[in-house]
């Protein structure tokens, strides 16, 4: 079947995109996870609206042809792209269109909806943002947000719930004894009925459709690093993934694993989970009669290759990058490790 090769004009460069025959503008945008803002799809509500700025388009509603010739950069041609198809090779402008994975960071004003101990010094927060499409909540599993207090301080937390939760965006926040910051934050969630954040941020995410079939799948997690591992795990089985997933927590002392029976829950229900708790001081007091171990080595004691694996680690730089060196040792390469470490205490480069 031909192809009409279609141009979509981003930040003020063509880009090519295959358009397949009688493919809306729309159709061919979703189909290759570009975004705009639309709503009916049938032309009524005219949300969907873009500037043609070279090309012929046939739209059939509202039923008129679209042509620009030469190219017009100040082109005042306007059409819908979910009724407008191309008729040629056309050049388009599209105000707000997002590219694959993009996401626009918002500060949203949210509801605290619910405030829970978890543990001796960990809460879970359930925010509830805002329901309006300006304010909709949009991110991708494993991004986090920043709390914005009242003088503007701000601290960062991972999103502990799935994108699939709508609304709602589940925090984990331990009370760090000594940090004014923690202490304001735990303070204002307890007292105030809404909170401000902006989100989302970070590039380390999972997309479920981004992963080869029966590509395993490594989540290190240390203490509440688990709630960035959370939100990719729920996400994983909200798609109905089939990869093998590994679950790695790893805490100093069993009662920083401040949700046990939660990763045990998800490995009862699912087949393809399994979960590896680890405990590296526990002492004799703890009570721990589980896997004793640093985290980085019990994962690379239990596999024997990491061929066709991914790996997302959440944890201190010190854990992350012992666990780059770890697995190395085995063959896995950097670029199949991700973890936002990365990006806010990169190592310096190898002379």
């Amino acid at each position: 079947m031909p192809k009409v090769p279609l141009n979509v004009w981003l930040n003020d460069m063509a880009q090519p995109l295959s358009c397949n025959p009688q493919e809306t503008l729309l159709e061919v945008l979703e189909r290759l996870g570009y975004r705009m803002r639309r709503s009916c799809r049938n032309g009524v509500c005219e949300i969907c609206e873009f500037t043609l700025l070279k090309g012929q388009m046939s739209q059939s509603y509202p039923a008129q042809e679209l042509c620009v010739e030469p190219l017009d950069p100040q082109s005042r041609i306007c059409g819908l792209a979910c009724t407008a198809v191309p008729v040629t090779d056309i050049w388009v402008n599209i105000d707000g269109l997002k590219r694959p994975g993009e996401v626009i960071l918002k500060r949203l004003v949210c509801d605290v909806e619910r405030v829970e101990k978890l543990s001796g010094d960990v809460y879970r927060v359930t925010l509830l943002a805002p329901p309006t499409a300006s304010q909709a909540v949009e991110f991708h599993a494993g991004q986090y947000l920043e709390i914005v207090l009242p003088d503007e301080r701000k601290a960062a937390f991972s999103i502990g719930s799935a994108p699939e939760a709508g609304r709602e965006i589940e925090l984990h926040i331990r009370q760090v004894a000594g940090s004014d910051v923690a202490s304001a934050i735990i303070e204002q969630i307890k007292t105030s009925a809404q909170i401000t954040v902006e989100m989302p941020k970070g590039d380390c995410f999972l997309q479920a459709a981004t992963l080869a079939p029966e590509q395993t799948v490594i989540l290190a997690a240390a203490s509440t690093g688990f709630s960035q591992i959370k939100s990719m795990v729920e996400h994983l089985i909200a798609a109905n993934v089939t990869n093998p997933i590994h679950i790695y927590w790893g805490a100093r002392i069993a009662a920083d694993l401040y949700w046990p029976e939660l990763p045990l829950e998800w490995a009862g229900k699912h087949d393809n989970i399994v979960y590896h708790p680890v405990v590296s001081e526990p002492g004799d007091s703890c009570g721990w009669t589980g896997r004793i171990d640093l985290l980085p080595d019990a994962i690379k004691t239990d596999f024997d290759s990491f061929e066709d694996t991914v790996v997302y680690a959440s944890g201190s730089p010190a854990m992350v990058y012992a666990l780059v060196d770890n697995l190395a040792e085995k063959g896995l390469q950097e670029t199949q490790v991700h973890s936002d470490v990365f990006a806010y205490a990169p190592r310096p480069a190898k002379s």
